[in-house]
């Protein structure tokens, strides 16, 4: 084996092990808003009003670490139908879920 073929070996390692760290995050954090969606609905209202109440700069920092859950939050409190908007949360869901599904890497 090459010195080459060794090295891309152990660079992949990381890239391999930071995309399924990633998408067991998507996975649980879409489990967790289920349960809080099944459990009690206040719940998402907390968090809505807590994220809402944080100062800007915070808020945005919140925005860009956790965005696919609150767009699904903000789908949530929107004045829409229910069943629309537990479709438009399933189709976000499981469009986050398919993109942070890790991949073989192609040469």
């Amino acid at each position: 084996m090459s010195t080459a073929t060794v090295h891309q070996r152990r660079r992949r390692r990381p890239a391999r092990l930071f995309a399924s760290i990633s998408f067991t995050i998507m996975v649980g954090g879409w489990l967790c808003f289920l349960a809080a969606l099944m459990a009690t609905q206040e719940t998402l209202d907390d968090v809505w009003t807590a994220v809402r109440d944080l100062p800007i700069v915070l808020e945005g920092v919140v925005w860009l670490l956790a965005f696919p859950f609150l767009v699904g939050l903000a789908i949530w409190q929107a004045a829409w139908d229910e069943a629309v908007r537990l479709t438009a949360i399933a189709v976000l869901a499981l469009a986050y879920i398919a993109m942070f599904v890790p991949r073989q890497r192609r040469l």
